[in-house]
């Protein structure tokens, strides 16, 4: 495994910063000042390495599209023949929850992006990133109107993660995933 430079150990720091302040306290009152302090770096160093708010938020969540991505290309390359109940399975997953746990800032991001335009659409563009892979894997399983049952896939996948925050843990991932076959196959 290659040694990451100062710059990208730097930069991790920042973002890891950015993380814990955007969870703790809001996207909107994530300030440089906050990620310095949460990164223990003076302020200047956070625009030496992202040239500003916008920058920021685009590695994050580029940090997001990555993690989501790399769960989800582990699992296609897993998977030697595309299948409904194969996907639902992955999707309903403690291993895929653990994922969405990771991201748990994307969840507070959306939470919070109706305030920003600029936000909104980034947050847009990385859920239809996503519906695009399980659409285009759907159509290769021979599902019928896939996009349709992506975008039901993920909205119910979303909820049913939201759902385990408030207490309705692993022990459902097994039924909702039945439903969801079950649903999508009629």
């Amino acid at each position: 495994m290659a040694r990451q430079s100062k710059s990208d150990e730097r930069r991790r720091q920042i973002l890891d910063a950015f993380e814990r302040v955007v969870l703790r306290d809001g996207y909107a009152a994530a300030s440089q000042r906050k990620i310095a302090r949460e990164a223990g770096m003076n302020q200047p160093m956070i625009h030496h390495y992202f040239s500003g708010g916008e920058a920021l938020l685009d590695a994050l969540l580029e940090r997001v599209v990555e993690r989501y991505t790399s769960a989800l290309l582990e699992f296609l390359q897993g998977s030697d023949v595309p299948s409904l109940e194969r996907l639902v399975s992955f999707l309903c997953s403690t291993e895929f929850h653990q994922v969405s746990e990771r991201n748990g800032v994307f969840f507070a991001l959306i939470a919070q992006g109706g305030h920003n335009e600029s936000t909104s659409a980034k947050l847009t563009g990385l859920y239809q990133h996503f519906l695009q892979q399980i659409t285009e894997y759907l159509g290769c399983a021979g599902v019928d109107n896939p996009e349709r049952i992506a975008y039901t896939l993920m909205c119910t996948v979303i909820g049913h993660d939201w759902a385990k925050k408030l207490g309705f843990g692993e022990a459902r991932n097994a039924e909702i995933a039945e439903v969801l076959v079950s649903w999508a196959r009629r």
